[in-house]
Order: structure tokens, then sequence, then C-alpha cells
């Protein structure tokens, strides 16, 4: 079973994009628990495991969206601007936080008055008001304020984008420390700006399949768009078409024969996924695994325990069953 108070405690990090050292320390100290030694690249990719020859790599992204301090206003509130794909439209009307030398700081993100709440287009139509101004300095960033509720049947959190994975790969290598001989893993720390750390990575680490752990939003789907999106509760999802990228046949061929049941998706979003990035060495061949959730760079995500046990189990099949 998911071992939510390790979880709840990793939604908590601050890991906003273009600030994620203090992600990076609490990893390194999880790791360090478990006697596996880290690194980090010179572009800040973390990365364990098998670092010489690996068959395999296995990541998931440790970034999430939020905002940077640019400026004090005279009225002692702030002017603020995105990290990673952060709209004023999903930042207004947001209980924040900023992360600030003396901790975190809560606040509150509100429209300008002749605005109205509905017409936030601009970061000069928004403004950050907090509780200490004081602590806070320009440069500083900030995302929404943590939430984490649960029962039995799902979990309703803050930062399940990407947390989930990361907590995923800690609990597989935990389980079965076996998975690090042959393979190597790697939390990315850009996922959420430009799309290309991992690409960068399947440079550094050559690797002949690399799996891409992460989640996909699914209370949003386009009607006017060929798309086919997965369901909450039946389980992962595998990328198989999207931009330019569509699944390596040996890939494919592989996953057809696999008795595990895993949904198919298939996305028209012109952006391009981390699996076509790191098929643009040659080598390593890219496959998205994800979870179905309700909520998308947004203050809370809804996700189905079960579907993260099947992901789990699923990821670990492929990682032992791939040639």
């Amino acid at each position: 079973m998911i071992h939510t108070d390790s979880l709840k405690e990793l939604c908590s990090v601050h890991s906003v994009v273009g600030d994620t050292l203090g992600a990076i320390e609490y990893a390194k100290k999880r790791l360090k628990k478990m006697n596996i030694p880290s690194t980090v690249t010179p572009y800040g990719l973390f990365v364990f495991g098998n670092l010489k020859n690996p068959h395999k790599m296995i990541t998931a992204h440790i970034d999430e969206i939020g905002f940077q301090v640019l400026k004090k206003n005279d009225d002692g509130t702030f002017m603020i601007s995105q990290s990673g794909h952060a709209y004023p439209s999903m930042l207004v009307n947001s209980h924040v936080y900023v992360q600030t030398k003396k901790g975190k700081v809560s606040g509150f993100i509100y429209p300008r008055k002749e605005l109205g709440d509905y017409h936030a287009e601009t970061f000069l139509d928004i403004f950050l008001d907090v509780m200490n101004p004081e602590s806070v300095a320009v440069g500083d960033y900030g995302s929404y304020e943590r939430i984490f509720m649960e029962n039995d049947d799902r979990i309703i959190a803050t930062g399940l984008d990407n947390k989930i994975s990361i907590q995923m790969i800690f609990e597989l290598i935990e389980k079965y420390p076996k998975l690090l001989k042959e393979n190597m893993f790697a939390f990315v720390t850009e996922e959420e700006t430009t799309y290309d750390c991992i690409a960068g990575l399947s440079r550094l680490y050559p690797t002949e399949y690399a799996f891409v752990l992460d989640m996909i939003p699914v209370n949003h789907v386009a009607s006017a768009k060929l798309e086919i999106y997965p369901e909450m509760g039946k389980g992962p999802a595998v990328l198989y078409s999207m931009h330019k990228y569509h699944l390596h046949p040996r890939l494919k061929k592989q996953l057809d024969t696999m008795k595990q049941d895993y949904q198919k998706i298939f996305v028209s979003i012109d952006f391009a996924p981390e699996p076509q990035l790191t098929q643009q060495n040659g080598v390593t061949k890219g496959l998205n695994i994800m979870i179905p959730m309700n909520g998308w760079h947004s203050s809370g995500y809804t996700m189905y325990k079960k579907d993260y046990e099947g992901m789990k189990s699923f990821v670990k099949t492929l990682i032992e069953t791939i040639t």
C-alpha cells in the first residue's frame, strides 16, 4: 500500500521550478537512509542507481509550478511573475505561500479591484498579499498552500504533480533494491519550464529505454480534438502518440504481450513530450506511464489509490521484463 505519511511529507516540500534545491536535499536524505548514493549533474538533474552502464532509465520531474516575487509595491503588497506553466487565471484568488529565508510565509493572490474576479490575463492584473511582508524578499519563490486529504479510496492533495511519481520511485527501490543494479533513476528539475532536461539526460546517459513517470489530467478533455484520454479508477495509462511522438515499435510489441492492464492515450497537444525528447539521441526509446487524476497545475489533485498501486506494479513489471 502507498505510504501516505511519507507522501504527505514529500508533497509539503518546496520544489518550485527555478528553486528545487530544497527538494533535492530532501531526496538526498531519504536515499541516504536507504544507503543509496546519489549525485547531481552539472545541469542540476538528480540521479542515482547504475550510472556506469544502465540499461533503462526511470525518471520523474520533481518541480512544480509557482511564482517568483519581482517587486514590493508601495502598499506592502508584491508584484509576481510565473515559474513554470503557471498563468494569472490559475493563481488568482489562491491561498499561497512564499518560501523565504525564515521559512514559509502564507498569503493570498488577488485581482486588481477594477478587473473583478474573472479577467486576470497578465501578471500585472494580480498581486500578492502576505501575512509578514517584511520577511519576503525580491527573488523569493512561492506556490499553492499545501493541502492533503485522504480516505480508503482516494487522495486529494497539492503537489501530486509530480511528487506522486517521486514517491513511487522511492517505494519501488526500497522494496526492490535489486532494481538499482541495472537501472538508473533521475529526478528532473525543469519539466515545467522547458521540457528539455530529459533530453539532456538521455544524451548524458544513452540508455536503451527511458520510462517517464507522470500524471495526466482527465477533467479538462477538449471535445474539439481527436484525443483519447484515460479514466480514473482503471489503472495506469501509456502514451501512444502526441505531437510528433509515436510509441517505438519495439516497445509497442512488448507492451502488447503484457498481461497487466493499462489504458492507451492518444493526445493532440502540440508541444513535444518527454519521451519524444529522449529519442532524439537515436539510442533511447521513450515511454510515458501516467496516473489519471483530476486537476491540472492547480491547488489540488484527486487520485485513486488503486490507480497508484496498479501503476507501481506495472512499472516494476516493465523494468523487469522489457528487453
